[in-house]
């Protein structure tokens, strides 16, 4: 017998910490490097490294042009801040003549609108998305819903100006005199009617918002599991209990994420608010009451504001309202963030 020969070592066909894709037979890939050739063959398009490019220099300039907006407004304001420091936030007076200046009563008339709104917009936003999307038949919900999308895209003052013109009379001579019979709500509601008032704002503020709530709301309830619906048939619920208890519940994380949207719309409209609300710089003792909110003291006050301290404490009145309003969507986040994240048991 001849000597036994020790057979060579055959090399592992696929090495795969120095093999290309390119190299790896197609029998021999991972679901790994298939993911990784189909990337790089988009990559190696002829768009795909300009598209990659524009995307980046898109974000990059939007995150340039939100810095230097913040960075702007900040320096410009800095001369009221170092003037009235943070009791600009707590002071009930503006007095440009004595160099006097609060935004106590702006910031409480910005809160009370939008309460007003939000009240008044929310359930009527999301009983009109459920309607339209569960219950109203397609030949009435298409129409209404288009409708409804034309009342967003209608201008900010020319919803203020159907306010003065035509909601201001009817609320002096009707609205408000009923509201002051109402036994419950007599305390919200005392003092002479006068038209221009903090309900009248808000009651602009939620027709500019409706389309808002009930658009994202839509969304949301159309986003609920199909066997969520047949679960509660199935148990025996009509349509009505179905969307109550099933459909609404479900939707509950969209539904909050379109009144933090809508809360942000209200809380920076100006001109529509400046034509209704009475602009009073006062702090109402009633929603009959005039007032004054951050956005309509802006309007009303920039333009005859002289520069240096008096145009840089209205300034200050924007940086106020972008703190509320980034705030208030972060809150928003928040609590979105903490809804979607599951349980741990």
């Amino acid at each position: 017998m001849g000597a036994w020969k020790k057979e060579p070592e055959v090399a592992d066909p696929v090495d795969r910490t120095t093999s290309t894709l390119e190299e790896i037979p197609p029998a021999e890939r991972t679901p790994v490097a298939g993911v990784k050739e189909a990337l790089q063959r988009r990559w190696d398009r002829p768009g795909g490294r300009g598209y990659a490019a524009l995307r980046w220099g898109g974000a990059t300039l939007f995150a340039a042009v939100a810095i230097a907006l913040v960075v702007t407004l900040l320096t410009s304001s800095s001369q009221a801040f170092g003037h009235s420091g943070l009791s600009l936030l707590w002071t009930g007076t503006w007095d440009p003549t004595h160099k006097i200046y609060g935004a106590e009563t702006f910031i409480v008339g910005t809160l009370i609108t939008t309460a007003v709104a939000l009240v008044l917009a929310v359930p009527i936003g999301v009983a009109t998305a459920a309607f339209l999307s569960e219950l109203a038949p397609r030949w009435l919900a298409t129409p209404l819903s288009v409708l409804i999308d034309l009342i967003a895209a209608v201008p900010s003052i020319v919803v203020g100006l159907w306010g003065l013109l035509v909601l201001t009379p009817a609320f002096a001579h009707h609205v408000e005199p009923f509201l002051k019979t109402i036994p419950v709500l007599e305390w919200f509601f005392h003092g002479p009617a006068l038209g221009p008032s903090m309900l009248l704002a808000g009651v602009v503020l939620a027709v500019m918002i409706l389309p808002t709530m009930v658009a994202l709301s839509r969304t949301a309830l159309a986003g609920v599991a199909l066997t969520d619906r047949e679960a509660a048939r199935a148990l025996g619920g009509t349509r009505w209990q179905v969307v109550r208890r099933a459909v609404i519940p479900g939707a509950r994380t969209g539904i909050e994420g379109a009144v933090t949207l809508a809360m942000g719309r209200a809380l920076g409209e100006s001109i529509a608010v400046a034509m209704v609300i009475g602009n009073a710089y006062v702090i109402p003792h009633s929603l009959l009451a005039p007032g004054a909110t951050l956005g309509s003291a802006i309007i009303n006050n920039f333009g005859g504001a002289t520069p240096g301290l008096d145009r840089s404490e209205v300034i200050a009145l924007v940086v106020i309202l972008l703190g509320i309003t980034a705030l208030v969507n972060a809150g928003g986040q928040v609590l979105l963030r903490s809804r979607s994240r599951p349980a741990v048991h």
